[in-house]
């Protein structure tokens, strides 16, 4: 009886122990050690294929529906002036917490003409590119371009790029969006960013005076009527499609024939052929 008592004691003292050990070796197993940290690397924001809407150059705004961009991409960037397409190389490091270098060389235009007041931005816009030397993302949302005296050069906010957002494709029985068979106004087509049109329009006053109607982006026009330039978006309204600014300047055209409105006074315009 006490060999069986001895025996037993010793068989739940070897349990124990290898319970003992086998819990040992699996919280080593699992736990990290001090060095398993993890990487910044795996958080860091990428610049690459970003795209970019300028609203602050040197702490000034913009001109109203210039679209200043900028596109980022596998060491070059582009976009637009508000007036030219421009592209150059650009040197920058990853994003971090602080402040990365950012630089731009060999900055290249196209070499269109345009108002004054967009000409002076663009120079501007060049001017502030070829100063800055930082970046740093704010947010997540905007990049803020520093020159080397850490002041603010650009100051542009994020924007999605269309042709890389994707969607389900439609199944083959589904139908297709069709356009509308007629609208009471023409849009003019603003994709074509060098499409300008000409027009002879009667003053108020009864006098002849030239309109020349440019594109500027999309869905936006500018009209350069006797020395001045005035922005107008694409809008819609019950009368059918228009182009209106905060200035009380509206333009509409349909065939050859267009309307411009500025203030009181109202242009009646023909085409040029």
């Amino acid at each position: 009886m006490t060999n069986k008592m001895y025996f037993g004691a010793l068989f739940c003292t070897g349990l124990l122990s290898l319970a003992g050990c086998s819990s040992s070796s699996f919280s080593d197993s699992v736990a990290p050690s001090s060095s398993e940290k993890p990487s910044h690397a795996a958080s860091v924001i990428t610049m690459n294929d970003s795209y970019w809407q300028v609203e602050s150059i040197q702490q000034g705004g913009t001109i109203d529906y210039s679209y200043v961009t900028m596109s980022i991409d596998d060491g070059q960037i582009s976009g637009s002036t508000g007036c030219n397409r421009y592209t150059g190389a650009v040197t920058l490091d990853a994003v971090n917490e602080g402040l990365s270098a950012f630089t731009v060389d060999n900055i290249a235009l196209t070499r269109k003409m345009c108002a004054p007041a967009l000409m002076k931005q663009e120079q501007k816009f060049v001017e502030a590119l070829n100063e800055t030397q930082l970046y740093s993302i704010d947010s997540g949302t905007w990049l803020v371009l520093l020159n080397g005296d850490k002041s603010e050069t650009i100051k542009a906010i994020s924007t999605s790029n269309s042709t890389k957002t994707t969607a389900p494709r439609a199944s083959h029985s589904e139908k297709q969006p069709t356009a509308p068979v007629s609208q009471k106004q023409d849009v003019i087509d603003t994709k074509q960013t060098n499409n300008t049109k000409r027009y002879t329009c009667e003053t108020p006053s009864a006098n002849i005076t030239p309109l020349e109607v440019s594109s500027l982006g999309p869905d936006t026009l500018g009209l350069s009527l006797n020395n001045s330039l005035h922005i107008v978006q694409l809008s819609r309204s019950a009368s059918g499609a228009k182009y209106t600014n905060n200035k009380n300047v509206v333009f509409w055209n349909k065939g050859d024939d267009a309307i411009l409105s500025i203030n009181s006074g109202r242009y009646h315009c023909n085409l040029l052929k």
